[in-house]
């Protein structure tokens, strides 16, 4: 071939670079499949909190709302409740099936020390519970004179 000339390209030859970009444009242009979480559980993730006010009272609920017709897998609690110091705090939690069974768990709460005259407890804790119908927590005290403070958060996913 003499310097400068062009190879010649068959009849109806489409150079390599022209058929790479229209084969990238159809593959833009195909549908694209719907994307799947890598986590079956992250798809049907549940996180609710609640917070309220403690009444003088020696017990205080706070009622969740789990998914309907759904059953409920709980895998953290985390929780924050504030007495007077002096005074302590429990924390116990309720779930409830359809069926009628129930379950009681206790979790932890952890002296973090006094903040403004309030003692501050926390719980974080790793369970496996279950429930299709009722979700509940219960902060008992040992003083029906006072107020305080809970803040409670469920996380987990429902099937």
């Amino acid at each position: 071939m003499e310097r400068g000339a062009r190879p010649r390209r068959g009849r109806g030859a489409v150079p390599e670079h022209r058929t790479a970009r229209k084969e990238k444009l159809a593959k833009a242009r195909a549908p694209k499949p719907k994307a799947q979480p890598c986590d079956k559980c992250a798809a049907d993730a549940y996180l609710e909190w609640h917070d309220a006010q403690l009444t003088p009272a020696f017990n205080f609920e706070l009622g969740f709302n789990p998914p309907a017709g759904q059953r409920l897998v709980i895998e953290l609690v985390t929780a924050t409740v504030e007495v007077p110091a002096g005074e302590s705090a429990r924390l116990r939690m309720f779930t409830g099936f359809s069926s009628g069974q129930a379950g009681n768990f206790d979790l932890a709460l952890t002296p973090q020390g006094i903040v403004g005259g309030n003692a501050i407890y926390v719980a974080t804790q790793s369970v496996r519970a279950y429930t299709d119908g009722f979700l509940g927590f219960n902060v008992n005290r040992d003083n029906a004179q006072t107020a305080g403070y809970a803040s409670i958060c469920v996380s987990g996913y429902a099937v």
